[in-house]
Formats: C-alpha cells, sequence, structure tokens
C-alpha cells in the first residue's frame, strides 16, 4: 500500500495511474462466460456491494444497514474504511502501488478535468468528455483523445442494467455552487467532537454543524448518480469522497482517539466487536434483502470474519495520509552550543547564547504546529531529543515522556511544554553525529506507530554547531539506509565550526527531495528560523513563495507583496521579529480586494453566496504563524496581489518602508550586507549600528542603500518573514553550481501553462577561505577567545573573526553579482555564475515574474504570479 494523497497535488503519472486503474477495472468483467447483457464488471460489483449492504440480514437481526444510518450507525466509518480498502486493493491489481486519493471538499475544479475525473454534466447531467464519459475517448460525442491503454473492448463508462432504469447508461452529474461547500471552520468543529458517536454523526449527517451536512450534503453538491443510494457508487469522485472521511477520522484518532469505539449504545451490527457483511468469513446467517440479478454478493470467505475493531489502526492496513507527518527533532547539546550567537540580528536586544537561539527555533516550530492543527491543514506528531557524549558514553536526552505526541495547545506536545522541558538543560561534552542520527530516526521517526506503510515519508530534523568528536562515523552508514525518512541538517557556525560535506552526508543516509532544500548553513539567529520552518513547510507539502529579511526602525512599518493565483490553494506565512518581543510587533494580512483577514475584526459570513479565505493564527514571542486557506473563495477575494503588513514599535502609520529588491533577494543566512561581518553583530547591546545607517558604495544596480526615514534615529531589529504556498503552479530553483556553476527555473504547473516574463537574481560567494585561514592563525591572535567546555572547538570562531576583521575590514567580504537569467524556447530560465576556487557557502536569491494560464491559453490574459526564492549551497 502507501500514502493516500491530496488528488489536488497527484503528479501527472499519479493521476493517469488512478483513472487508468478505474477504467481496467470497468473493463474487468467477473462472468465472460454469461450472455452479453448479463456481463458486469468488477466496477459495476462494487456498486452493488455498496447498495447491497444498506438492507442485509445478520444472525441476530433482519433488515441492517451495516454502512450508514446517522445517530447510532459507527459502522459508517469503519465499514467505509474496509469497503475503501478492498476497493484500493482491487485497483492495484491492474496498476501496481496505485493509491486512492482524497478530496479536501475545497473547489473541485481543478481535478474535475477531462483526463482526470471528468467535467460536470451537460443539460441534461450527462458526462460526455473524458475517461469517464457515456462514449470512450475518440468515439462518439467523446472528444477526449484516447490514451494507447484505453481496453479496445470497453465502448464508454455506463452503469449496468440491473441497477434499474432510473441509473443504468452514462454517468450523470449536476454541481452545486462553491459557497455551499464545506468550510474549515465547519470541518474544525466536527474534529472538535469528543464523543466517537458525536463525531461519527457530525461527519456522516452533519448533525451539531451549522449550515452544512457534510457527508450526506456532498452527495448532493455533486448530484446525478452521486445523490442516490442506488448508485452513488459508480462516480469515481465516491471514492476521494469517503477517502476525505476516512482521513478525518483518522486525524481524530490520532488527537488521543486511536482505540476509541463504542461496544454498545448503537444499532445492530454498528458495535465494536460485530462483524461487517459482507466481510464475514464463514460466519453463517448473512445475507443481503437487495436484488441485482446477475450481480450477485462475491464471495470474500477468504479473508476471514472482519469486525469493525479490525480496521482501527489504519497504517496496520498498509496506507496513511499525508496530512499525518512525524516529524523528529535531534538537537546539538554538546559544548559548542555556550558560544554565542555571531549575529543575534537585532539592534537592542542582548546576544544569546547558540543554544537559546536554537531552542528558541524548536518553540517557534511547534508554534507553526499548533496553528497548523487549528487549521486542519496538518496534524503533526513531533517529538524532540538532545544529543550529546559524555565521557566513552553516548547521551541521548528525550526532551518529552514519551518521546512522540500530537502538536497542539495546551497539551504535553506544545509550545509552552517544550520551553517548560527545556529551560533546565545546559549543553556540555562531545559530537556524537552519527550516533545521534541513528538514536533520532529509531526512537523519534521510526518507533511511532511502527506499522510503516510503504513509501510512507518521515522527516527528521537536526541541528548541530560543531564536527564529530565521538562515535561511530558517518560513513559507516549507508546511504539511503534510513528508508523513507527525509533528514534535514543544519550547521549553525562557519566552515570552521560545521564540516560542511558531514551535513550532507547525514542527508545522504535518508531520501533527497528533489523539491526542497534539505542542507543549512549560517551564523545567524534567523538561519535557525529559516532551518526548522522550511523543514515544516516541506512536511505540510508547502513551497517557498517569498522569504525577505526586512530591518525596520522603532516607529517603521513595511509590506511584503506576494501573489495568488487559481493554482494556488493556501499559504503558511511566518514572520519572526528577531528581538521576541510581543508588544514591539503589528501584523495585517491584506486581500486583493482590500479586506484585511488578519488584524482587525472582520464580520463574514460565507453562506449567502460569497466565500471569503479561511485564517488561522497564533502569535507568541515576537512571532506571527498564520495558515490562509482558499477554502472556496470566489476569485476577487483570492486572485491577485497580497499584502503582509509588518510595524515595529509603531503607534502609528506614518513611516513606511519600501526595501529595495536587491535587499530582499539576499537569503537570511548571507548575514549584514553593509558593515563589518563579524565586529558589528558582535558588539555590545546599544553599540551595534543598523546596517541601513552604513554608508557605502553600490556595487551594482541591486546594491542599493535602503532608504532612511525620520525614525532613523532609534532602535532597529530585523524581522524574517517566510511565506510558503500550497500549490500546483510547480516553479521549482534547481541548482547546477556543483556541475557547471548554472541554475535553472522551470515552471511545470500540473493544470494550465506558464509564461515566464522576468527572471533575474544576486549570487554571492566567499572570497576568504575561513577554515585554511583559522588553521594558520598563531595564539596571539586567538587568546581572549578560549571556549570551555566544548570538545570540538577550542576557541570561539565568531570571536576570532571579529578580532581579526576589527584589524582587516575587508577580509570576511563577500563576492557579490547580478544574475541575469536567460528565457529558453522551452519556457525554462538559465543562468550561469563567475566560477570561483574559493570553498565556502555560496547563496542565491532569485526574483521570477511570469503569468499563469489556467486554460493552458497563452494568448488569454492569465494571473500574474511572482516567486521570490532563495538557496543556499555548500561548494
Amino acid at each position: 500500500m502507501g500514502i493516500r494523497k491530496n488528488a489536488k497535488y497527484l503528479t501527472e503519472s499519479e493521476r493517469e495511474d488512478f483513472v487508468r486503474a478505474c477504467v481496467m477495472m470497468k473493463a474487468d468483467i467477473v462472468n465472460p462466460g454469461a450472455s452479453a447483457d448479463d456481463q458486469y464488471s468488477h466496477w459495476d460489483e462494487y456498486v452493488a456491494i455498496h447498495r447491497m449492504i444498506q438492507n442485509a440480514n445478520s444472525p441476530s437481526v433482519n433488515n441492517v444497514n451495516f454502512g450508514h444510518g446517522g445517530n447510532g450507525a459507527f459502522s459508517f466509518l469503519s465499514w467505509h474504511r474496509y469497503y475503501l480498502f478492498q476497493f484500493e486493493l482491487q485497483l492495484q491489481s491492474y496498476v501496481p502501488n496505485v493509491m486512492l486519493p482524497y478530496w479536501d471538499w475545497t473547489d473541485p475544479s481543478s481535478i474535475m478535468t477531462d483526463t482526470f475525473l471528468g467535467p460536470n454534466g451537460n443539460a441534461s447531467n450527462i458526462v460526455t468528455s473524458g475517461y469517464f464519459a457515456q462514449d470512450a475517448p475518440s468515439t462518439g460525442s467523446n472528444p477526449t483523445p484516447s490514451p494507447a491503454w484505453w481496453p479496445a473492448d470497453l465502448s464508454g463508462w455506463n452503469l449496468h442494467s440491473s441497477m434499474g432504469p432510473a441509473w443504468e447508461g452514462p454517468l450523470q452529474r449536476n454541481l452545486g455552487e462553491p459557497f455551499n461547500l464545506p468550510s474549515v471552520a465547519q470541518i474544525r468543529q466536527a474534529l472538535n467532537s469528543v464523543a466517537y458517536d458525536n463525531f461519527q454523526d457530525a461527519l456522516e449527517t452533519g448533525q451539531g454543524i451549522a449550515g452544512t451536512r457534510l457527508h450526506n450534503g456532498l452527495h448532493v453538491w455533486i448530484g446525478g448518480h452521486m445523490s442516490n443510494v442506488t448508485a452513488s457508487t459508480f462516480d469515481p469522485i465516491f471514492y476521494l469522497h469517503h477517502c476525505n472521511i476516512d482521513r478525518l477520522w483518522a486525524m481524530w484518532q490520532m488527537d488521543g482517539n486511536a482505540d476509541i469505539y463504542p461496544e454498545v449504545g448503537g444499532d445492530n451490527g454498528h458495535h465494536r466487536n460485530d462483524i461487517m457483511y459482507p466481510w464475514t468469513g464463514d460466519e453463517e446467517g448473512y445475507s443481503t434483502n437487495i436484488n441485482f440479478d446477475p450481480i450477485v454478493m462475491p464471495n470474500f470467505s477468504a479473508l476471514g470474519p472482519q469486525r469493525n475493531v479490525d480496521t482501527l489502526n489504519h497504517r496496520a492496513l498498509g496506507y496513511t495520509y499525508d496530512t499525518l507527518p512525524i516529524v523528529g527533532i535531534s538537537l546539538d547539546r554538546t559544548g559548542s552550543m555556550t558560544q554565542m550567537t555571531p549575529d543575534p540580528m537585532t539592534v537592542a536586544a542582548p546576544d544569546v547564547s547558540k543554544w537559546e537561539a536554537a531552542t528558541r527555533g524548536i518553540s517557534a516550530f511547534y508554534q507553526d504546529c499548533e496553528t497548523a492543527y487549528e487549521s486542519n491543514e496538518a496534524y503533526v506528531f513531533s517529538g524532540v531529543e538532545t544529543f550529546r557524549s559524555v565521557g566513552a558514553r553516548n547521551d541521548f536526552d528525550s526532551v518529552f515522556t514519551p518521546s512522540n505526541g500530537l502538536v497542539k495547545s495546551g497539551s504535553a506536545y506544545s509550545q509552552a511544554a517544550f520551553n517548560t522541558a527545556i529551560s533546565g538543560v545546559s549543553p556540555s561534552g562531545g559530537t556524537p553525529l552519527a550516533d545521534a542520527l541513528i538514536n533520532a530516526d529509531t526512537t523519534l521517526v521510526k518507533e511511532p506507530f511502527s506499522d510503516l506503510p510503504a513509501d510512507e515519508r518521515r522527516y527528521l530534523l537536526l541541528l548541530t554547531d560543531g564536527k564529530q568528536t565521538t562515535g561511530s562515523t558517518i560513513d559507516s552508514i549507508p546511504d539511503g539506509s534510513l528508508g523513507d525518512t527525509a533528514v534535514f541538517a543544519m550547521g549553525f557556525g562557519t566552515g570552521v565550526d560545521v564540516d560542511y560535506d558531514s551535513l550532507q552526508q547525514l542527508v545522504d543516509k535518508g531520501i533527497n527531495l528533489s523539491s526542497t532544500e534539505q542542507v543549512f548553513h549560517g551564523e545567524n539567529a534567523g538561519t535557525i528560523d529559516k532551518f526548522y520552518t522550511n523543514s515544516l513547510a516541506a512536511a505540510l507539502g508547502y513551497v517557498p513563495a517569498v522569504d525577505p529579511l526586512l530591518e525596520l526602525f522603532a516607529g517603521e512599518y513595511s509590506h511584503v507583496d506576494f501573489y495568488a493565483t487559481s493554482a494556488d490553494d493556501g499559504f503558511f506565512i511566518s514572520a519572526q521579529g528577531m528581538d521576541f518581543s510581543n508588544p514591539n510587533w503589528t501584523f495585517q494580512l491584506i486581500a486583493p480586494n482590500g479586506d484585511v483577514l488578519h488584524g482587525k475584526k472582520r464580520e463574514k459570513d460565507h453562506f449567502y453566496e460569497k466565500r471569503y479565505p479561511h485564517v488561522d493564527f497564533k502569535y507568541s514571542n515576537g512571532r506571527l504563524s498564520l495558515f490562509v486557506q482558499r477554502d472556496s473563495a470566489q476569485a476577487d477575494y483570492w486572485v491577485g496581489r497580497w499584502q503582509l503588513m509588518v510595524a515595529y514599535k509603531a503607534k502609528d502609520m506614518s513611516h513606511m518602508v519600501i526595501t529595495p529588491i536587491g535587499d530582499l533577494l539576499a537569503p537570511v543566512s548571507v548575514g549584514s550586507l553593509r558593515g563589518a561581518r563579524y565586529f558589528r553583530p558582535r558588539s555590545k547591546k546599544g553599540y551595534r549600528t543598523a546596517a541601513r545607517l552604513i554608508d557605502k558604495r553600490n556595487k551594482h544596480a541591486l546594491d542599493l542603500l535602503p532608504p532612511v526615514t525620520s525614525a532613523n534615529k532609534n532602535d532597529a531589529s530585523n524581522v524574517l518573514v517566510n511565506i510558503y504556498t500550497k500549490t500546483r503552479l510547480g516553479v521549482n530553483l534547481i541548482s547546477h553550481l556543483a556541475k557547471n556553476n548554472s541554475f535553472q527555473i522551470q515552471g511545470l504547473p500540473s493544470v494550465g501553462t506558464i509564461s515566464l516574463l522576468k527572471v533575474y537574481g544576486r549570487f554571492f560567494s566567499p572570497k576568504t577561505d575561513i577554515v585554511t585561514l583559522f588553521s594558520k592563525l598563531d595564539c596571539n591572535v586567538t587568546d581572549d577567545a578560549l571556549l570551555s567546555g566544548s570538545i570540538s572547538l577550542k576557541y570561539d570562531t565568531s570571536k576570532v573573526f571579529k578580532k581579526l576583521e576589527s584589524m582587516k575590514p575587508d577580509l570576511f567580504k563577500l563576492n557579490d553579482e547580478i544574475l541575469r537569467f536567460k528565457i529558453t524556447n522551452d519556457g525554462r530560465a538559465i543562468a550561469e555564475v563567475s566560477k570561483s576556487n574559493v570553498p565556502g557557502i555560496r547563496h542565491l536569491g532569485v526574483m521570477i515574474e511570469g503569468v499563469y494560464h489556467p486554460d493552458g491559453n497563452e494568448k488569454n490574459t492569465g494571473e500574474r504570479f511572482t516567486r521570490l526564492l532563495t538557496l543556499t549551497e555548500a561548494v
């Protein structure tokens, strides 16, 4: 089995595999020896099964609906889970490894296409194009091109005559209006149900949820066959609809309800240990009162009796969902973490140790997870452990006991719980990197839910501040041996502190993700925030859209622009004020129509032909964590330019700052673009100079001085903004730096086309080999930088570099060049960079401007979009 994914985000091949399996199942005749009129397929058989169990008999009672019934029909969830499981196995008999996707009940337009689930019906409600039309592709009235795999003997998608004259024949649909679809808030209300019976009834009937009927209402919303109990399973969207119900049940189970199922109090045949018909094994006394001759109930006796209780662990059945990520965090607790953070990124706040900066990053990660929970975006299961060596012994301490749990506010696995648990921990000892990787993967990643479905991707975040000093060697672990664990590794420090190659080796022990950065390097507090936020975004299926670093004086505000197209379904936004002070920061989220969706109270009602985007947020420690979901909002409330307004100690909005694009193109890991790289950040509180006040001659057109306002006499602080999108746009930044000193941009949307209009960037590379420089230092330079408590490091490198830079100000300057990308005829953008033989970290920032054409016609106006993508890579 494997991972059930959101249908909107299937790859082109995954979509084709699913529809191909459905078509082959429809063409697979159960009784080939019968007359042509009596022959029926395995697809027709599953249509009949779903109806036959709705009026059946058990040994103790007759006229039982084994899978439905509203209040007291507990088996609604368990029966459909097992039905989908058997259906999925049938699909896999035609196309190995194909998985059921789910429909998340938002705007279905992107999945209602000719080459996926098919469009809406015509004026007579009949589907006339696509793979599920009355005529096969390229025949009759169906204009859809026929794929090479189409079965020669399947003339179209038509229901068997035994199902009755009302429903035999072609597929029918009559879609409702988007504003009548369930909302994020309504689904949250269902997931908040405490008792099993309330949750089951809420999902099935919408009981207790104002304005919707969830399962029942969506059958009616699709219309046609889906609106009728006899024929609903004829429409392929039935299985995606019920897959979403099963997903929500899996999420509810993960929220402390894994073994909850009533033993009494419900309808006959619906209790915990009751057998589910038709999977009754050799048990006698079960039958159906529904006759669809010649279709008969299949013989499932070989499966043995299947009870409701047998369905509670979906992973034991071999599958899970992409909204249930498991993320382990392994944190270096060794003595080198006692160093001070080279750049705290704020003028007024005091310096912090690397240990404090790293734990702040995890605290922010847990805040983001709590917000994801509230938004229904994902239920993150996570644990944290620290690693070090004490003498000859490795020390792996779990911050939480037990080590993993669902992250949500107010629970034992929350931001507050982490802050309390980590407060008494202090760093010391050596650095067993390889052993830490294996231990964290075993205890934090693999141990939870030990039933691992094939291809279930789990995540491990490992941050270190030093090189390996003890334990097994990294190369003793075979590449790829961690299976489907995606490792994200960060080196917090310079190339002297951290071995660049070791970080990549750690990542290579798991799976490499083609679409996201997994190795991070940096010396400032913002890079830690970027590491944890980027890793979480990847685990949730989000990709970067914009990630600027702003510097504001007290009293100033600025806007960060980003764009939504109809291919974008949501945004994950974090904004971290680097002084970590709540009272100092103000944020507003402004939609394309000018509405402020976050930052002031606005009454809205989406039941009257208007839908607004849905926003969930949390704010603490100077950090905004926010999820905004389209939630079936109309185009004018979604498509277009969005703005995040950020203000620092601003009593009014009288000092606006527009940060130059060149500054926005600098990744946070670059550090300060003006002034000393080590001397200024390591200055004492009150003696640091804001970067915007440091005069310098610009090197090129993108290296412009930031504007100065009348607020520039005040203190200043950085704010790091990260905006990620859940998208089908497919815009990717690909590095070929190691191969041929080039970068590539490509756009591969799953629906529609992209036209790139303008692509340009800024590239930074080192001038000085700091590792070689450090190795040649004599003692009189470094005596005042001795570092106690560290095994891997004798000196605090940032103090050493501060002293060197005070004597030679240009020592650590970076090469800084403009990248001009050439847009090719096939829609890619390519740029080459100057070759450099100096080892170290390269940084790239790219601005992409383009147009998305949802209908694939580039002659039409389309939807504007921008992406500001950054990349850091060690060479």
